[in-house]
């Protein structure tokens, strides 16, 4: 599978220095710097943003660090980060609505698990 070109072309306008990249037959975007929502520490990540069905969600969104924050995405993938393309990611268990949707709009989805829910 890959990704609608015009799709790729629209993350590009947004996120500096992002790429796409395989393995084992599994697509995903890697977002480099990818500011999180306010409250969010550390503030800046990098991300790779899976937009097909993987571990039972139907999208995942990794992060290179845990982040600590107050939105309504709490709960972390287990102990050990997830090794994919040679790096260490967290997730939060989180399942954005995003069937049929375009892949700026499913990161958007994602993103949703760090805003914060309470001032």
């Amino acid at each position: 599978m890959s990704f609608p070109q015009d799709e790729v072309d629209e993350l590009k306008r947004s996120f500096t220095g992002l790429s796409t990249a395989s393995e084992g037959g599994t697509e995903f975007i890697l977002i480099p710097a990818l500011d999180l929502p306010v409250g969010c520490e550390p503030a800046i990540v990098d991300a790779l943003l899976c937009p097909s069905e993987r571990d039972g969600y139907s999208s995942r969104l990794f992060l290179s660090h845990r982040v600590v924050h107050r939105g309504p995405g709490q709960n972390w993938n287990p102990k050990n980060a997830a090794m994919i393309l040679g790096r260490h990611w967290w997730a939060v268990s989180w399942n954005a609505k995003n069937s049929n949707k375009r892949l700026l709009a499913i990161l958007a989805g994602h993103l949703e698990a760090f805003k914060c829910t309470t001032e």
